[in-house]
């Protein structure tokens, strides 16, 4: 596991002798790899990385060559079948100068080319420069657990893991990407290919770049596709098939020299993982959660059973309300765009305290998307029964006594839920679900933003482009759920909750697994028939009922409560300090961004309690933060 940098000159000249603009990058990312720092000049590219040891701890450092120097790479993240690979690489006459993942790569890509991706099994973004081509070819796995940015200044093209590591190259530029800004607001996270800097994007999951006679092309090299029609197959195979597919992933996601531990919530999927990933070990697993003081928030208990049920090494850390600024202010040091996901204030947090006993970590991203376990999902099925309630009684009196109900700061209330249902019941499924998940409409948006930083003034172009995807096309026939799970896993889950997993576990230097992301389980949840993931309004159903012998009845019934911190109630008290310079007239004025009346509006209305703005105040402190340290370089 590590983190890359590098840039290559366009127009093909040799780059001079510059360490110290490599080491500038890498040093922006050394949280990423704190155990060995490696860089390269070959010709026009130049090639850095930061390394956490984690496979191969004598010989892997990077960047590695080929057997007569002529292709050099730099890669971050893991190999599960490297070892499988290795064989392959020997057999057509390699030779391996260590016993590492990275260097079966470079090997594979010389017997392959460019189709040596589709023999890559694991989470990775890598830089490789071909010099009998002069060709630079970088690429990202499937999912999009790795992360990789690039962007194009003064003719040179310049790509990091983190943003930073493209800031701290002199030819870069910061500038706010207002179109970003609005998606953003909406979205509460980045989608990719746009970052919050003009001309800085990501490689989308599942690409590849090729940089060669001054050109930069992406294209996709996975698609995943499910079906037309769902696959035919029995609950009973469909669970062998489940369990054999997740078995085999822990099992290969077990592979390290270091050790090694999970994350175990209380939830389904981690506990999943857990229970799964014990029968192939000797010895109990360490388990990690993390509990709070608020009941409606803590979910400590239930990891308690499933690591007792299951005989691991458990341990619990509490977050308290007075470190959450404490822990804010650490992750504000790390991250490189705003991101509204209020959770990764405690993923951090537990990051940390898991890294004091291990340097690799399991995780249960995924789960929810794949198999069906958001409550979201029953909205979609429940919208088509309010849209069939007569609009004179919707709109007469349903509404207006949902809209009375009192505001409640708790997790997930009834009044948030069902005032946030009605919100958007009537709209389009792929609007409606942004805006179930999302944060702010257009509306909200033209009000609060000066003129000059809302050029998206209509829905299409606000959420245009975020499923323009051939994944989607051909799927006119499946049920609307089914298509707002791909919508999922093609957004929400790459662009937010894989990089909240990234950036908060790897400012702690620990490395995250994600069994659920192996593409041989991602390909066969999307070929199930939708009655096996919403069944009713039952949700993972078939993931339930095939982890029926290996977990406690009471975790396989209880209802989702996610993972959340109580931000409704320390914006109006422990946070109280910093919401106040972040959105004080004199800041918001000076900075000129928003219309200070409306910010002011949703600070009075949330602390009367007369409207809940957790959601806007949040999403907002979060981009007031960055925009701070960017453009003011003046931290609160």
């Amino acid at each position: 596991m590590c983190g890359i940098v590098g840039y290559f000159n366009l127009n093909g000249s040799a780059l001079g002798p510059d360490q110290a603009t490599l080491e500038a990058m890498c040093q922006t990312i050394h949280h990423r790899g704190p155990d060995e720092r490696g860089m390269t000049t070959i010709g026009p590219a130049a090639l850095g990385m930061t390394r956490l040891s984690i496979i191969d701890l004598a010989t892997g450092q990077q960047p590695i060559s080929n057997e007569d120097d002529s292709i050099w790479i730099v890669f971050n993240g893991e190999i599960y079948n490297f070892q499988e690979l290795q064989k392959k690489v020997l057999a057509a006459g390699h030779k391996l100068k260590t016993h590492s993942d990275t260097e079966t790569i470079i090997h594979l890509y010389e017997e392959y080319g460019i189709d040596c991706l589709q023999f890559l099994e694991g989470m990775f973004a890598f830089a490789i420069y071909d010099k009998n081509k002069d060709r630079l070819f970088i690429a990202r796995d499937r999912m999009g657990e790795k992360p990789l940015h690039w962007g194009v200044f003064d003719g040179q093209l310049i790509f990091a893991s983190e943003l930073k590591g493209i800031l701290a190259h002199p030819k870069s530029k910061k500038q706010l990407n207002s179109v970003a800004l609005q998606k953003y607001l909406a979205l509460e996270y980045v989608p990719a290919p746009l970052s919050m800097f003009e001309g800085i994007h990501k490689l989308m999951p599942a690409h590849y770049m090729l940089v060669e006679n001054g050109q930069v092309t992406t294209k996709r090299y996975w698609l995943g596709k499910p079906e037309s029609e769902p696959a035919k197959i029995s609950e009973a195979d469909a669970e062998d098939k489940l369990i054999e597919l997740l078995d085999r992933s822990a099992k290969l996601r077990l592979i390290s020299d270091v050790p090694l531990g999970i994350f175990l919530s209380g939830g389904i999927d981690s506990s999943a993982i857990t229970a799964l990933a014990a029968r192939h070990v000797s010895s109990p697993l360490k388990t990690f959660s993390i509990g709070f003081a608020d009941q409606s928030f803590d979910e400590s208990s239930h990891a308690e059973l499933v690591a007792k049920h299951v005989g691991c090494d458990h341990q619990t850390a509490f977050f308290s309300p007075e470190m959450a600024l404490e822990t804010l202010t650490e992750l504000w040091q790390v991250l490189d765009e705003p991101m509204a996901d209020a959770s990764i204030l405690p993923t951090y947090f537990l990051s940390k305290m898991t890294k004091k006993s291990v340097t690799v970590a399991l995780s249960g991203e995924g789960g929810d998307e794949l198999f069906g376990g958001y409550p979201t999902y029953q909205a979609h099925r429940m919208a088509g029964l309010w849209q069939a309630i007569p609009g004179i009684v919707r709109k007469g009196l349903l509404e207006p006594a949902i809209n009375s109900l009192p505001v409640s700061h708790n997790n997930l209330s009834i009044d948030f839920k069902a005032k946030r249902f009605i919100a958007s019941a009537d709209s389009k499924e792929d609007i409606r679900h942004y805006r179930w998940m999302g944060c702010m409409s257009i509306d909200k948006q033209l009000n609060l933003l000066k003129p000059e930083f809302s050029p998206l003034q209509t829905l299409d172009k606000l959420y245009g482009g975020l499923t323009e995807t051939p994944l989607l096309n051909g799927n006119g026939k499946r049920d609307v759920v089914s298509k707002i799970m791909l919508i999922d896993q093609i957004t929400y889950l790459p662009d937010d909750l894989l990089v909240k997993s990234d950036r908060a576990s790897m400012a702690a230097s620990l490395e995250v697994r994600l069994p659920f992301l192996a593409y041989p389980v991602v390909e066969f949840a999307r070929q199930l028939p939708v009655s096996m993931k919403l069944k009713g309004l039952t949700t993972k159903y078939l993931l339930k009922k095939a982890l029926t012998p290996y977990l406690p009845k009471s975790i396989l019934t209880r209802p989702k409560k996610g993972f959340g911190i109580p931000t409704a109630k320390w914006l109006n008290n422990e946070l109280k300090p910093v919401v106040d310079e972040l959105f004080s007239e004199k800041f918001v004025r000076q900075q000129g961004i928003f219309q200070y009346d409306q910010v002011k509006q949703l600070l009075e209305e949330h602390r009367s309690l007369k409207f809940d703005r957790r959601k806007e105040l949040w999403t907002m402190m979060m981009f007031q933060w960055w925009w701070q340290k960017y453009f003011t370089n003046n931290l609160c």
